[in-house]
């Protein structure tokens, strides 16, 4: 029993009950100051923050400002045969804009080169250059009659033979070119490994043959992290309900080992979302709807309602079950404007629910203090489905009555990325402000992207004032 007690008294003094973490514990509160504790209420409404949130395909010109506004990332998929017509002549025109198109807009962007698409437009089916194969490269080749527009457009449709080491060449050199001109871009937040597979979600439907070899599947990932260093990528988890083929090992050594982001395309369709899950706390998950949410909708999946085989599921349940940071919006356009203007109260209450959202639950530091410092604890809950995977720091300041920042510092040991669904984070720290001159001030906290930048960053979701895009906390006074 006595072994408990400490522990116990500890965590009934910094409020934790059962649920909490200590992330940095401090000295006791400063002596003859009282103690301010501040409990505040959540913000209510629409929270949107970088580095999560809703996906649109394509310019941002081709989405109503009603979804515009929602969007935090355009997602883009180039055929290589568009990218590389000339074996080592590219052409970025295309890519280069729709960067700088979204950048404009503070929004960041999901791009993906594929060899194979079904809905591909050359009339002679070449997503992979037609000089690929002239050099000797294998081919798969189909005639389309498709029963559904998901699976593409009528006419003749090439792939390559994914294996083919002539093929496998090819695309790795292409992949360093491609590397060398956009690894770390900082508007590349997703870059999606397309390499394998119809629209390269790595599964050969509608082709009809089998799934490459393991080894050979995983020759097209190791491909992609040896010329990407910097950039985020991400791997389509190929499975029907659930229910996994032979690739299954590399996906999670993807996702376990390698860091790599996972996406499921089919949500509400095929997938209730629970294949992004593997990446809880390693690298941001991102979903794709089945077909647009018109599509989706027409099936009765959107409202959960299951067809003959099974597949059917809420976009609700499949967050809660795959938290993710990116969701596809509908895929924009007027499809996803009837998607947020049917479903507002519905898309509001999501886009707070996906990825992270952060509250200030309860503050606790003195009413007074001196230039040495004094303690400072901070409890927070993480509102969202998913843990932040953008870098940031917490910072607090003091503002004088002008509402000018006279002194800032930034909480060590305050570390954003632990703070967990479902979890209480307590940190508590030491703070010294400096300003120039003794008297009354208010004090402020935000996350910014790191130390020494004082821009407020990530919007907190706290019902409390704020200054400049500081979350106030109340006033303190500065003694000699």
């Amino acid at each position: 029993m006595k072994g408990m007690l400490l522990p116990l008294l500890l965590g009934i003094w910094l409020g934790l009950e059962d649920i909490g973490s200590v992330a940095a514990i401090a000295g006791p509160p400063a002596q003859g100051s009282p103690l301010v504790t501040l409990q505040p209420k959540p913000l209510s409404g629409l929270l949107l923050n970088p580095g999560k949130g809703w996906s649109g395909m394509g310019l941002p010109e081709r989405h109503p400002p009603e979804v515009l506004e929602l969007l935090g990332m355009g997602v883009m998929r180039l055929d290589w045969a568009s990218v590389e017509p000339r074996e080592g002549e590219f052409n970025w025109t295309a890519l280069d804009r729709f960067l700088e198109s979204w950048g404009r807009l503070g929004k960041v962007c999901n791009v993906g080169v594929m060899c194979a698409n079904t809905h591909g437009r050359d009339p002679e089916g070449y997503i992979t250059p037609r000089w690929v194969f002239d050099a000797g490269a294998k081919k798969i080749e189909i005639t389309l009659n498709p029963d559904q527009s998901t699976t593409g457009t009528p006419g003749k449709k090439i792939a390559p033979v994914f294996d083919d080491p002539i093929f496998l060449a090819k695309f790795a050199n292409f992949l360093r070119a491609f590397a060398r001109r956009y690894d770390g871009d900082p508007r590349i937040a997703v870059l999606d490994i397309r390499s394998y597979g119809n629209w390269g979600e790595a599964h050969m439907h509608p082709f009809g043959v089998p799934d490459i070899a393991p080894e050979k599947f995983r020759e097209h990932v190791q491909m992609h992290l040896d010329a990407f260093k910097r950039t985020q990528l991400c791997l389509s988890r190929n499975a029907h309900l659930g229910r996994y083929g032979p690739l299954k090992p590399v996906f999670d050594w993807a996702v376990l080992e390698q860091r790599i982001a996972p996406r499921r395309d089919g949500i509400c369709g095929n997938s209730d979302g629970r294949e992004t899950a593997i990446g809880f706390g390693i690298a941001p998950g991102v979903f794709e709807l089945f077909d647009n949410y018109d599509g989706v909708k027409r099936r009765g999946w959107w409202d959960g309602r299951k067809d003959k085989s099974g597949m059917g599921f809420t976009l609700e349940e499949c967050i809660e079950n795959g938290k993710p940071t990116w969701v596809d919006l509908g895929r924009g356009g007027q499809s996803g404007l009837r998607m947020v203007q049917e479903n507002r109260a519905l898309i509001e209450r999501l886009s707070n629910r996906i990825g992270y959202h952060f509250h200030l639950q309860r503050a606790n530091h003195p009413d007074r203090t001196t230039r040495e410092g004094f303690n400072l604890e901070l409890a927070w809950t993480n509102q969202g489905v998913a843990p932040i995977y953008l870098p940031c720091s917490v910072a607090a300041a003091l503002f004088d009555e002008n509402d000018q920042r006279v002194a800032t510092a930034w909480l060590e040991g305050s570390q954003p990325r632990l703070w967990m669904p479902g979890q209480l984070a307590v940190e508590k720290t030491r703070v010294k402000l400096s300003p120039t001159a003794p008297g009354e001030y208010r004090l402020a906290i935000a996350i910014t992207r790191a130390n020494s930048d004082a821009a407020p960053y990530i919007r907190i979701g706290t019902d409390l004032p704020t200054v400049d895009g500081w979350l106030v906390l109340g006033k303190l006074l500065i003694e000699r």
